[in-house]
């Protein structure tokens, strides 16, 4: 039996949020390139709140070609390139429970997609099981946005940038936030978020690529939140703090009304707006 026998069509729709459990959106990734990543969060955004399991998803490729920006010239072969390194990417998320082995850590490995399969000009593929508890059955700790906020973005760094301090930026509105406390010795704004130069290479999966640290700010670090202001509604920016000479952690700002507190003047207004934007968000994934 063919996979597309079972598959359901691919959904085309801006609109429709990207909803991932925080744990996966700051997991290490293998680095996909641009087409790549805006693959995957078409397909998370296909994951529907009564789902149990990870279907199987098809489309035509010209169409998908389409939505994703790609020339229509190659599109088969581009299509082909495009699955074929995306089923090698890997997610590697490290395990927060209590280590029985001293100074090793326990992580879980595994890929974005399980299968792919072309056929007469129709595409099919599923995601990873491994991937159904960061995107089933979420009731906390979990991000969401509108999958149109990802798309003018023009790098995966970009994107992930983006969805880094969305995470964040969730949490901060459900005063759940706590990880400036890690570094008291550091001040910080209340809509500020703190993050050392060795963490953000470890997400970034930048351990060695540049190695000289201004050029990992800048090439990295400074074009993502450069784009991200530019070409979403995040009005994201950020300062370096240095040890002596050296830059040892960066502290991203988010100076817009999407980021809400209790004691802003204008909080019931603000989260009115909120709460009408997660309402539409339910009702766009049912």
């Amino acid at each position: 039996m063919h996979m597309n026998e079972t598959a359901v069509a691919l959904r085309y729709n801006k609109d429709y949020p990207v909803i991932q459990a925080n744990e996966l959106v700051r997991s290490k990734q293998d680095e996909l390139n641009l087409l790549e990543a805006k693959l995957v969060r078409l397909a998370i955004t296909q994951v529907l709140k009564e789902d149990t399991d990870l279907k199987t998803y098809s489309c035509d490729v010209i169409d998908l070609a389409e939505f994703l920006g790609l020339s229509k010239q190659n599109v088969y072969r581009d299509v082909q390139s495009l699955t074929r390194t995306l089923m090698k990417k890997s997610i590697f998320i490290k395990d927060t429970s209590p280590n029985q082995t001293k100074g090793r850590e326990n992580y879980r490995m595994f890929h974005w997609i399980d299968s792919v399969e072309y056929r007469d000009g129709t595409l099919t593929f599923k995601l990873s099981d491994s991937l159904k508890p960061y995107l089933i059955g979420l009731d906390h700790l979990f991000t969401t946005y509108g999958y149109d906020a990802i798309l003018e973005l023009p790098t995966n760094y970009s994107i992930r940038l983006y969805e880094l301090i969305a995470s964040y930026q969730n949490m901060a509105f459900r005063e759940e936030y706590d990880n400036n406390n890690n570094f008291t010795d550091i001040e910080t704004r209340k809509d500020e978020f703190i993050f050392t130069v060795e963490w953000l290479r470890d997400y970034f999966n930048c351990q060695d690529k540049y190695p000289n640290t201004g050029d990992f700010i800048r090439r990295v670090i400074d074009c993502s939140a450069a784009a991200i202001k530019a070409r979403t509604n995040m009005n994201l920016t950020y300062r370096t703090v240095r040890n002596k000479r050296t830059i040892t952690h960066v502290v991203f700002s988010i100076n817009n009304s999407c980021v809400l507190y209790p004691d802003d003047p204008d909080y019931e207004e603000k989260k009115r707006f909120h709460d009408i934007s997660e309402r539409i968000s339910e009702r766009v994934k049912n």
